[in-house]
Formats: C-alpha cells, sequence, structure tokens
C-alpha cells in the first residue's frame, strides 16, 4: 500500500458529507467572480512604483521592444513579454499595464481549488477558493506590474498536475507539468525553491513509480533548456562567491539594503505577509523607517491577527497531519526560507516574503484545510474574524494613501504645473518612477549615496546641479537606505521656503529657486528641529 503522506495516497475524507459537484461549482465561480472585483477594482488607481519599473524596462515599454533586454531580465522574462504585448495592444496606463496580473490572480482561483482537492481531499476545494480571492497578499500582486502572480499560478498548476501524475502517468500530465515548470521557472527563478518538495513526489514511491522516474529526466530537459538562455544573466547579476560557507565580509562589503540583509524577524514577517498582506499592520514606509515603532503601533491589531491565523494554523496542522500532508507541507515551507535565509545572512539577497511565494498555495491549502475539518459554530467564526481582518487590509491598501505605493504620478504632474523654462528635475532615492511620469521634462539622477560625506557631497552637487539656472525641482522616494538620517531633507528644507515644499504618498518635491543650491553644500549637516524627515 502506498504511504498516506505520499501524493499517490488518497486524502483523508472530511467527517461532513461534500457537497455535490453543481454546489461545488456554483461555489468556486461565485469566488471567481468576487476575486475579479477585488483585483480590477482601482487597478489604475495607485501610481506605477519602483519595482513596476523594472518590468516595463525589461518589457522594452515605452518602446520600442527589444528581445535581448528579456534575456538580461531574470526577474520574470514571461511576464515582462506579456505586458510588452498588451502594452503593444492597449497602450501605456496603469491599467493596461497590470491587467496580465490581475488575469492571473483571478485564475488563480479555480485553480486552488482544483489543487485543494487533489492535495487535502474535495471538501477543502470550496475554502481554498474563498481564500484565494479574498487574500491580501493575492490580491496584492495581481495588481502589481511584476511577475509573482504568474510564479504563484504557475507554482500551483505544476503542483497539481505532479499530484495526477500519481493517478495516472500519461503523456498530456507530463507535458502539462513540463510546460508549467518552465513557465513557473520563466516567470521567476524561485520557482527552483519547490524542488524538494517535486523532487521528493517525482521519486516516492506508488503505483506510478517507475512511468514517473522515466519521465524525470525528459521534465528536467526541458526546464533547463527552458532556463538556458538566461544562464549568462543569471551568472553575472549577482555575486555567487558570497555563498561560499564560511566566507568572510570584505572590508568595504556593506549590507544590501539599510544596516543589515537579514533580522530575526523575516520570518515572522513573512508568515504575517502570507496571511495578511502588507496592509494588515504597519505600512511599508512605516516599516522602512523604524521596524520597532511601527510593530509597537500595530501591536493591537497584529496581535488579533495573531490570534485569529494562529489558531488556524494549529488548526491546519492537525487537518494536514490527518490526511498525511503536514511533511510535505513542511518541506515546502521551511526549504525556501532556509535558502533565501541564507541569501539573506551572506548579504547576496535581501530577505523578502515574495522571494518565498511559491510556496504561498501550500500555506493557502493548510488553511482551507482547517476550515474543512472545523465544526459549523466554529466555521462561523472564524469566517467572520478573516473578512474583518482581510476587508481592514483591503481598504487600506486601496484607500489610505500611507498604505499604498509612493504617489510618483501625483507629484510629477505637480511638478510639470510648475516648471518653468530652463528648470531641470533632479531624482533621487528611485529615479525610474520619475523618469516614467516625467517623460519629456529634463529629468537628472542625482545618487544618494554622497550624503555619507559632506565634501563628496559637495563636490557632486556642485558638479550635477549647483549649476542649474534658473531653478530645479528636486523629487526623493526611498531614501531611507542611502541617508537614514534624513540629512538631505534637512538640508532642503534649510534653504526652501514652506510654499516650495510638497509632499505626496511616500514622495517629498522642492522648488530651488535660482539662489537655492549653493546654500544645499554647506558642510556639516543642518540643526535638527524635532524628530527628522
Amino acid at each position: 500500500m502506498p504511504d498516506p503522506g505520499s501524493p499517490g495516497a488518497r486524502p483523508a475524507t472530511s467527517l461532513r458529507p461534500s457537497s455535490d459537484a453543481t454546489a461545488l461549482s456554483r461555489t468556486i465561480f461565485a469566488a471567481t467572480l468576487v476575486a475579479a472585483l477585488l483585483r480590477l477594482f482601482r487597478l489604475g488607481h495607485q501610481s506605477l512604483w519602483i519595482d513596476e519599473q523594472f518590468t516595463l524596462l525589461a518589457a522594452g515599454v515605452p518602446g520600442p521592444f527589444d528581445p535581448r533586454a528579456l534575456l538580461e531580465n531574470v526577474h520574470g522574462p514571461l511576464h515582462a513579454a506579456v505586458v510588452a504585448a498588451f502594452a503593444a495592444v492597449g497602450g501605456l496606463s496603469e491599467t493596461t499595464l497590470r491587467l496580465p496580473s490581475a488575469l492571473a490572480g483571478i485564475a488563480l482561483v479555480p485553480v486552488m481549488a482544483w489543487l485543494a482537492a487533489r492535495f487535502a481531499g474535495r471538501e477543502t476545494a470550496a475554502p481554498a477558493a474563498w481564500l484565494t480571492a479574498g487574500a491580501p497578499f493575492a490580491i496584492w500582486y495581481s495588481q502589481e506590474c511584476r511577475n509573482y502572480i504568474f510564479l504563484i499560478l504557475a507554482s500551483a498548476v505544476a503542483t497539481g498536475l505532479l499530484l495526477g501524475l500519481h493517478e495516472r502517468v500519461r503523456a498530456r500530465g507530463v507535458a502539462g507539468y513540463a510546460l508549467a515548470a518552465a513557465a513557473g521557472l520563466l516567470s521567476n527563478f524561485s520557482f527552483a525553491f519547490l524542488a524538494p518538495l517535486h523532487l521528493k513526489w517525482w521519486l516516492q514511491a506508488g503505483p506510478t513509480q517507475t512511468a514517473r522516474r522515466r519521465t524525470l529526466a525528459i521534465v528536467a530537459l526541458v526546464a533547463a533548456l527552458a532556463a538556458l538562455p538566461w544562464l549568462p544573466a543569471i551568472g553575472g547579476i549577482w555575486d555567487w562567491s558570497r555563498l561560499v560557507p564560511g566566507r568572510s565580509a570584505g572590508a568595504g562589503e556593506t549590507a544590501l539594503r539599510g544596516e543589515h540583509t537579514f533580522h530575526a524577524a523575516a520570518v515572522p514577517f513573512a508568515l504575517h505577509a502570507f496571511v495578511m498582506g502588507y496592509s494588515g499592520g504597519p505600512s511599508l514606509r512605516e516599516l522602512r523607517t523604524s521596524p520597532e515603532q511601527a510593530v509597537r503601533s500595530h501591536a493591537p491589531e497584529l496581535a488579533l491577527a495573531a490570534l485569529v491565523f494562529g489558531f488556524l494554523g494549529v488548526c491546519g496542522v492537525r487537518a494536514l497531519a490527518r490526511r498525511g500532508r503536514l511533511a510535505d507541507t513542511l518541506l515546502a515551507l521551511v526549504a525556501p526560507a532556509l535558502v533565501v535565509s541564507y541569501f539573506a545572512a551572506n548579504n547576496f539577497k535581501v530577505f523578502h516574503p515574495r522571494y518565498l511565494a511559491a510556496a504561498w498555495p501550500l500555506v493557502v491549502l493548510g488553511l482551507a484545510a482547517a476550515f474543512a475539518d472545523l465544526g459549523p459554530r466554529a466555521r462561523r467564526v472564524m469566517t467572520v474574524a478573516v473578512v474583518v481582518l482581510w476587508a481592514g487590509a483591503y481598504a487600506r491598501v486601496t484607500f489610505q494613501p500611507e498604505y499604498g505605493r509612493e504617489d510618483y504620478r501625483t507629484a510629477l504632474h505637480h511638478v510639470r504645473a510648475g516648471l518653468a523654462a530652463g528648470e531641470r528635475v533632479i531624482a533621487v532615492g528611485a529615479p525610474e518612477p520619475v523618469e516614467w511620469y516625467g517623460r519629456g521634462l529634463p529629468v537628472q539622477r542625482f545618487w544618494l549615496g554622497y550624503t555619507s560625506n559632506d565634501a563628496r557631497f559637495a563636490r557632486a552637487w556642485r558638479d550635477s546641479v549647483g549649476q542649474v539656472p534658473p531653478g530645479i525641482w528636486l523629487v526623493a522616494s526611498r531614501t531611507e537606505d542611502l541617508d537614514p538620517t534624513g540629512s538631505l531633507a534637512r538640508r532642503l528644507d534649510r534653504v526652501t521656503s514652506v510654499a516650495d515644499r510638497d509632499t505626496f504618498a511616500g514622495v517629498r518635491v522642492w522648488h530651488l529657486r535660482e539662489h537655492d543650491p549653493a546654500g544645499v553644500v554647506v558642510t556639516g549637516d543642518p540643526p535638527v528641529n524635532g524628530a527628522p524627515h
């Protein structure tokens, strides 16, 4: 007999009879409609921010499209190619550029219901559909012109198809898995984090073991050929020597972001983001400014989310263990977390929940199993609790600017309206969105890292900025990494009047008149009155 934890074993049935096929289909259809409403509502309302600019650059948007740019893009060439096609047909609006992600996010709902039925039993399909439809993490990436929802969708499809191969190995199923795996890799190479779980399933004992092992070589070859054109870029974009065990950091080596690349709270933060998104507590800007203060300010809400999802997590562990799926779920979650933590600890790559996105479907399956096994009264209570928490997170990211993406669009509209002849726009911090929304304006970059040294800053400022008549518009965002003390903002505040400063969501704008620039380069940080900007 197959091991009860193997993909070939039939998952244990629920203690309650399953809904009939028609009712389940209607439930999944309703959840898909809700998902469409949540993902398409105000899809283009927020500005395209720095992460999305990287996709546009790889996609050759606004043009011309250059296939060579795709070969240099190791962060989702498949998604970038789809965005390029949508832009060619539908134009450059935020809605058009994010529409591929939204459509993938909508398609994820029925896929997750199908995967849940195969992984944990038919009784988990309906909870999986509703959890996927409303999950803030999935909605966030469904409304972003980035590749991560493509990665999640491909991961769910590949996992479900591989489960089917334990029942019967057919050419169609093998080809489907190979295509899904290739799509996952070309959506984001972190798809490879599923390799430990998938390899276990490919090799695991069962009635189709021999056929699976024979076809594994074919699938591996297809995946390797799909990734082959990007190997030169993969080899050159990162410093792989940093992953050598026992390596010591060089004398001039600094952390990739802020004071350190890895933090003990990284994994708990990733779990929180998986279940509550990036608006179920502190905003991302609060966390970048002061993580400790942000957590203290939102402690009651964080505690409530921990209580609700902690309870569901415990129930999910029990439900998965009963179905023989706990070991597989832990393998899918722990292996990527260890790899990404090792990357961060060695200053190779920062730790971020999105790099674990391939494992996100397994978290939803665990929650779905928990809901399936709860009694009617407990299920109602937990449903209300999750809906309230997720509705608050959705309302924040949709209607509260401080929880959304930086508002470059409004900031550059303000600059464009006031720009006089001969003036120039200076972009610091994250220049790409300024260049995007400032198309047609004289935009120039200034590296914020110069602020760490007064003399070097003075020379760089005079060389690139100081001789610009009759004035300049300086647009700053994402300044906390290279200028954590807010030195440049204080300098600019000192030489400009209140009327010449404007603050938008995550973006600050200063209008320096002809006589102002020299005052910015005075040696020594100006006195701070109150808290830093």
